[in-house]
This record gives C-alpha cells, sequence and structure tokens, in this order.
C-alpha cells in the first residue's frame, strides 16, 4: 500500500450491517466531523497525499456481505475476483459464523469462482478503534464510516480524515488532480447534521480536497434530475488521464415514450447530459458519449446506466439490464427499450475496450433500483 495516496471509499449503498449502527467514541467534539482524528493530524497531512484514480492498479476491492446474500451477485463477485488483484474482501458481520469455504451463504459464489477462491477473504466487520483514510459518509451511516475500521490493522493504512461528507461514487478524478463531482456533495455539507459539523459550501468542500485528495482543480457540476443518488458516476467516468465516458439519451429512445410527462422528464435529462458533456470537453478533456438505456418514471424513478462500472486494474466490470421489475415500463417483461439494448450494449462495449480494458458484463436491475449498481457497491484498495 503506498503511504502517499488514498482511495476514497466507494458508496457500499445496501445499509451494511447492523452490527456497526452505533456511535459511541468514534463522535469528535471537535470543529469538524474529523471521526477520532484532530484538525492538527489533519494539517500534518496536508498536500502529502492524492486519492487514487480508479483505473490506477488496485491491490482488491471491498464488497459487502448484502451484495451476495440479498442481492445474489455471484456473477459480479466472480468477475471482480477474476481481475488482476491480491484479494476480494467481503465485509460480514461481527456476529457472522463459518468461513467462505463452509457457509452455504457462499454456496453460489464458490461455484463459478475457480482458482480465485484462494482471493477471497472475509472481514468482520468492527466498530471499536480509529478509522483510516477515507472521505466521511454521513451522521446516519456510520455502518459505511467504520467499514475503514475493519481493514485498518489488516492494511496498515496511514489514517487521514477528510471532513467532507461525500461518497466515492460522487468523486471522481485522475492522476493529474482533476477531481470532478456534483452538487450533492454541497447538498450534504450545507447544513450541520451533528454538532461537531462544519457547514461547507462549494469553495470550503474544494479547499478540503485540494488539501487532503491532491486535486488541483474541483469542479462541481449540478446533479442530474429524476435520479436518486446525484452522484456523478451515473453518467460520466474517466476512463484514463484524459478520456472521460458521459452518457447520452439519444432520439430513439425519446420516440418511445408515450406519456408526456414522462417524455419531458426524459428530455430534461437529455438537455442535462449534453450540457455536461459540453462542459467537460471545455475543460479540456476528450469526451466520449456512450448510450443509456431509456430513464424509467414510474413508481421508483429508475435510470439504468453504463458508466456505474468498475475499472480495476485492466479490468472493466459493467452492468446490463436484462429484465425489468413489474413496476416498470415493460412490454410482454421486456424494457420499453428492449429493441435498442443490443445495439447499445455492442457500442459500450467496444469503447470500453478500446483503451484497453478486459470487458465483463454483469446482470444489475436489481440493484440498480436501489440506486447504483456496480461501481456503487465496491471500494478498492491501491497498491
Amino acid at each position: 500500500m503506498m503511504q502517499k495516496s488514498y482511495t476514497a471509499i466507494l458508496a457500499l449503498g445496501l445499509s451494511l450491517l447492523s452490527s456497526c449502527s452505533q456511535n459511541g467514541k468514534q463522535s469528535s467534539k471537535l470543529d469538524g466531523h474529523y471521526e477520532s482524528s484532530s484538525a492538527a493530524q489533519f494539517k500534518q497531512t496536508t498536500g502529502a497525499q492524492r486519492a487514487t484514480a480508479e483505473y490506477e492498479p488496485s491491490r482488491g476491492v471491498i464488497i459487502s456481505l448484502p451484495l451476495i446474500s440479498s442481492f445474489g451477485m455471484n456473477q459480479m463477485a466472480a468477475a471482480i475476483a477474476e481481475a488482476d488483484i491480491e484479494k476480494l474482501w467481503i465485509i460480514v458481520p461481527s456476529t457472522f459464523t463459518g468461513t467462505f469455504q463452509t457457509s452455504s451463504t457462499f454456496a453460489g459464489l464458490r461455484s463459478i469462482i475457480g482458482r480465485n477462491a484462494s482471493k477471497v477473504e472475509l472481514i468482520k466487520q468492527q466498530t471499536a478503534g480509529s478509522l483510516t483514510v477515507w472521505f466521511n459518509y454521513y451522521g446516519n451511516r456510520q455502518a459505511d464510516d467504520f467499514t475503514a475500521q475493519s481493514m485498518e490493522k489488516l492494511l496498515d493504512f496511514e489514517r487521514v480524515s477528510v471532513p467532507v461528507y461525500n461518497e466515492g461514487g460522487n468523486f471522481m478524478n485522475n492522476t493529474r488532480g482533476d477531481c470532478l463531482m456534483t452538487t450533492r456533495v454541497t447538498d450534504a455539507n450545507e447544513v450541520a447534521e451533528r454538532s461537531d459539523d462544519i457547514e461547507l459550501d462549494a469553495g470550503g468542500v474544494a479547499a478540503y480536497y485540494k488539501a487532503a485528495a491532491g486535486c488541483k482543480t474541483v469542479k462541481i457540476f449540478p446533479r442530474i434530475p429524476y435520479e436518486g443518488t446525484g452522484h456523478i458516476d451515473m453518467w460520466a467516468k474517466f476512463l484514463d488521464d484524459d478520456n472521460v465516458i458521459v452518457s447520452e439519451l439519444r432520439e430513439e429512445v425519446m420516440a418511445l415514450y408515450t406519456n408526456k410527462a414522462d417524455l419531458q422528464k426524459a428530455r430534461n435529462m437529455q438537455v442535462y447530459l449534453d450540457t455536461r458533456a459540453s462542459e467537460i470537453e471545455a475543460m479540456g478533456f476528450n469526451v466520449i458519449r456512450i448510450p443509456a438505456p431509456g430513464p424509467i418514471f414510474r413508481n421508483d424513478e429508475t435510470y439504468r446506466s453504463y458508466t456505474n462500472s468498475l475499472t480495476v486494474s485492466g479490468s472493466v466490470i459493467v452492468p446490463r439490464y436484462v429484465t425489468p421489475g413489474s413496476d416498470t415500463i415493460a412490454v410482454n417483461g421486456l424494457y420499453f427499450d428492449q429493441a435498442l439494448l443490443a445495439k447499445y450494449e455492442a457500442e459500450v462495449r467496444k469503447v470500453y475496450e478500446s483503451f484497453g480494458y478486459k470487458f465483463t458484463w454483469v446482470n444489475s436491475d436489481d440493484l440498480i433500483y436501489t440506486g447504483g449498481a456496480v461501481h456503487c457497491t465496491t471500494m478498492q484498495i491501491p497498491l
């Protein structure tokens, strides 16, 4: 593990482990949410490290038990283990019994993971001790923050606590220090949730990221409408230092909407994506537009994304959408834009592979209905 870089925690977003929902001694009495660190310790690390870009080499990837036990994402876990990494860590409750080799919970994964079973390690969630080096979540999301505690002794991280509420899904960066996110971060930091929180505007957020995450530039875009997470990873992604993919809603999708209100919402999202693509291009990046399936506006709004992928050590794992839920716009059990998906998938795959990534699809229908897909449920550990 390089001591001069650190990884932004990616949004696990699955209500991880109830055993870690306590507060207790993790509460800070300092100005700012520094967890169990301090403002003085933060100042000592200013300028000493940067957030690792997702596409840089990774030592391993962390997922949570519900990804397997509740969502059955065995194919995804096996694909991660197939990448050029040392470890696939699975965070389990402190009360979990058994091992990866013996627990029936992992029978499905064991049946397909093959030789890569040796990469899997179960890590029991801890609630005591200091946190390590990741960004904060929120006052009601201690389980996500406490995941770092479970890795601290194992990986011997240098601890850097950044008092900014954000998720890795809303932090996108390259190795040059260009950092992109949406106003989800300012929404989360403009009002104190706890007595020790700092209230931050866009300038305050940028200042902390420049000091602690190696950001040379910080761009905060408006959040996308009609999408619950507000994360930038739902519509954009760095493939390397210079190239950014941005989702595109095409006219052939627009022609399929039969409800005027739904069509207007889709148009608003189309304009949003086109505007963001132009802005990112104006920043000096090469923008590659990739198609997005049509957003679904019935019941809970669902935005299917091909950018919510995981690039890890030369591999990319991309969400695929195959079977709609019963409450979505479906025709004979198919997505309303089913006729376009094969063409879209071929184009998406071609773009990723043109940048040298080893490509794998994983069916992600159930995950995307909860507000995320592959990127939103994983956390990388850099070399």
